[in-house]
């Protein structure tokens, strides 16, 4: 049994895993579906790695969409590279420190810039939360841990994905730019175990799906997430291999 309590770290250590209930439970239907693409994107990858990490990293830039924000081409490209090299030498790990690192690349900040928030952020829907400014750091050395607690490694790729997105999310440790790093850090999970970085498509329709799922998982219901980025990787892997060289 989940507690609000745990949610946010306050039964540490012994706590289960967060933003995680019954409800995120495999489904053969996703998994199945997932599978079904999955050996030709792992065939592709092992013949013609580079050719097919490039064309994924075009697929990612042709679908960020930050309403309002833009990023420098140059440096979203670094960030994915980083995450992808990582994701090749899963044995170190993704850290705290690593999604600093992360974040710093993809806005442009110095080694010695501070980035964690300050400030109160507004609620990303009416369910959401967000952590005070002053538990960020703390809560996010907490998050991290769960990630490295062998329960979590038993989940499924896109569950562990699913689950990272949404508590980097929930703490929403960075002023600008949350989505995309938590999209990125969570791509992490997916590339380590030789799927795609997460992409969520631009257009209209799946946006407002994305939405619905997000705003669904803060309420606690997080298959339709999941089941959402099942869906994302999927048709990534289409892509990807569709207009590799």
């Amino acid at each position: 049994m989940i507690l609000i309590s745990d949610l946010y770290g306050l039964n540490y250590p012994n706590m289960d895993l967060p933003i995680f209930s019954d409800n995120l439970k495999s489904s053969a239907s996703w998994v199945a579906s997932l599978e079904s693409e999955r050996k030709s994107w792992g065939d592709a990858l092992a013949e013609r790695g580079d050719a097919i990490r490039d064309s994924m990293h075009r697929v990612q830039l042709d679908q960020v969409v930050q309403p309002g924000l833009s990023y420098d081409e140059a440096r979203l490209i670094r960030s994915m590279k980083l995450v992808s090299t990582w994701s090749s030498d899963a044995e170190s790990g993704f850290s705290h420190e690593r999604l600093i690192e992360l974040h710093r690349a993809l806005i442009g900040a110095t080694d010695d810039e501070v980035v964690i928030r300050k400030t109160e952020p507004a609620p990303l829907n009416a369910m959401h939360d967000p952590a005070p400014a002053i538990l960020v750091p703390r809560m996010l050395d907490n998050a991290f841990d769960w990630f490295g607690a062998q329960s979590f490694g038993e989940l499924h790729p896109v569950e562990q994905s699913s689950v990272v997105f949404l508590r980097l999310l929930d703490l929403h440790p960075f002023e600008t730019g949350m989505e995309l790093t938590a999209l990125l850090a969570a791509g992490y999970y997916t590339q380590r175990a030789g799927l795609p970085p997460l992409v969520i498509y631009s257009d209209e329709a799946t946006r407002e799906r994305y939405r619905q799922a997000v705003e669904a998982a803060f309420r606690m219901l997080t298959q339709p997430l999941v089941e959402f980025f099942a869906e994302m990787l999927a048709r990534a892997m289409r892509d990807g291999l569709k207009d590799a060289p």
